[in-house]
């Protein structure tokens, strides 16, 4: 007889209080990044995410981890032309998520600042399939997440996909 293991529900007001410390932390960070860029006599306009997370692609050779982020403007993002990213920073609050602010930039002459909070470990299955007349069985693989490929998404639901083709180290 196998036993099925019970499932707890997670009270409400506990996931509300884990959104709060993260909101609050991201905050913080973005605050910080502001006053960095502001105190090199530069400037930035700081956007609010929605909503992010990882979407697989398994259209390659090997699977690739796009980027979701939903930010929290009308402006049309199709007008960003690159994207910069921060050195990432480990989050405090749970294990196995990375922080890193990104930079977009337009044409435009203030770029936007947009916080990214994303897990370093995501586990997906990779579907079963045939190349080259040889066939490969579905399997789970932890995703390689290297932050070049983003889906950006206004609050009208207009989407933006953007490649980042190389680091800059500066």
């Amino acid at each position: 007889m196998s036993t099925v293991p019970e499932l707890k529900e997670i009270p409400a007001e506990e996931l509300d209080q884990i959104d709060l410390v993260a909101k609050e932390w991201i905050k913080e960070q973005s605050e910080k990044e502001i006053k960095r860029i502001e105190d090199v006599g530069s400037s930035v306009l700081p956007l609010k995410i929605s909503n992010c997370g990882i979407v697989p692609n398994f259209d390659n050779k090997k699977a690739r981890a796009v980027n979701r982020v939903e930010i929290d403007t009308d402006y049309d993002l199709n007008k960003v032309q690159q994207i910069m990213v921060s050195p990432p920073t480990a989050y405090p609050h749970k294990a196995h998520f990375n922080y890193v602010n990104l930079i977009l930039v337009t044409d435009q002459p203030t770029p936007f600042l947009a916080p990214y909070i994303y897990q370093t470990n995501l586990k997906v299955i990779q579907p079963a399939k045939e190349e080259d007349g040889r066939k490969y069985p579905s399997k789970t693989i932890t995703l390689k997440n290297d932050l070049r490929e983003f889906l950006l998404i206004n609050n009208k639901g207009i989407r933006s996909r953007v490649t980042i083709h190389e680091y800059h180290h500066i």
